[in-house]
């Protein structure tokens, strides 16, 4: 793929309480894969779309067609072009998967697979809007890039969506407050932009308190246990691992002394320039969430939910992360927190 300028638009998303619907987003390339994707899969294109350089082609090959892990509907479009050639939008589409392209010059066109196999490849110029959506009952193309003004942003990361809309130009996005999402807060034009860095002070819904005490909000109630696969944690390039016991990273990281046969997980970093400190964070599973804790760092952790901007804990702060959270500890360290395996 070419290079793409650096102005790429805004993507904003209804969520689903589901995974029926997976929303992948980098600058410049969207994705959005229908049906239940399972955990290695998602995590295989989004190894290609978070590339340094991603291709729309790469991200095609990497999600599998065929076998139990194939993905019978999906649509991918990427921005191609830049400063000396003109903007276009390629656009991948299979299943039932339909892409609405809107354009300042000609009314709105809906491109689908038309049943071709293994997918329908298509580019197009002047785009202003483009509209993902997938399933037996999809609505008919709108006369203009429609939003409700609850659409989440997603700048960077992954997150489950009913319906989804990649803005180029917002000047011809139409606000229609009756339009489907039950969001309260209004989209904001500065909402969800990946060069923000905010303190947890400023997002209370995530916020715990110090040294991972109880969160500020009220617990939800008490429900039946549902037996689950742990969450998965990946540092680096490695291989993901489930987090079965607790888990302590740093430079060389000493967990509490150990009682009762407690088990804990200890995991070196290199830090050749010593930001990261010996014991810098914990991670652990609690119930459904996973709690990630500054053990009282010299430089700090930094982390990244899905969609939302960088968030700078303090030391001793605890944060409940979701599934494609990224955490950043110095030295070019990144640690991923991934969904349970099926």
């Amino acid at each position: 793929m070419t290079a793409v300028p650096e102005t790429v638009g805004r993507v904003v998303y209804e969520p689903a309480s589901s995974r029926q619907q997976v929303l992948l987003v980098a600058p410049g390339l969207v994705a959005l894969l229908g049906g239940a994707c399972t955990p290695a899969v998602l995590s295989r294109v989004w190894a290609e779309l978070s590339n340094a350089s991603p291709s729309l082609e790469k991200v095609v090959e990497s999600i599998p067609l065929l076998g139990p892990d194939g993905v019978a509907s999906f649509a991918v479009a990427a921005l191609e072009g830049g400063d000396t050639h003109p903007l276009l939008v390629s656009v991948v589409a299979r299943g039932d998967s339909v892409v609405d392209l809107y354009s300042t010059d000609r009314p709105p066109r809906r491109f689908s697979s038309q049943g071709l196999q293994p997918w329908h490849l298509a580019s197009f110029s002047l785009v202003s809007g483009i509209r993902f959506a997938s399933g037996p009952s999809i609505d008919p193309v709108a006369d203009a890039p429609t939003v409700s003004g609850a659409e989440l942003p997603l700048v960077f990361g992954a997150a489950s969506a009913s319906s989804v809309l990649w803005m180029l130009d917002d000047s011809h996005a139409v606000v229609d407050r009756g339009a489907r999402g039950g969001l309260s807060e209004p989209l904001s034009s500065e909402a969800g932009r990946d060069d923000d860095e905010i303190t947890l002070e400023r997002a209370p819904e995530r916020r715990r308190a110090r040294h991972g005490g109880p969160s500020e909000a009220a617990d939800p109630p008490a429900s039946k246990p549902v037996r689950r696969r742990p969450s998965r944690v990946r540092i680096g390039s490695q291989a993901p691992f489930e987090l079965h016991v607790p888990v302590y990273i740093g430079r060389r990281p000493r967990g509490p002394r150990q009682m009762g046969g407690e088990q804990v997980m200890l995991i070196e970093v290199p830090s050749p320039t010593r930001e990261v400190s010996a014991s810098h964070i914990l991670i652990e599973q609690r119930g459904r969430e996973v709690v990630v804790t500054d053990l009282k760092s010299t430089n700090g952790t930094a982390v990244t939910l899905p969609g939302s901007p960088r968030i700078k804990l303090r030391q001793g702060d605890s944060i409940v992360l979701p599934p494609y959270s990224r955490i950043e500890i110095g030295d070019g360290t990144v640690i991923e927190i991934l969904p349970g395996a099926d």
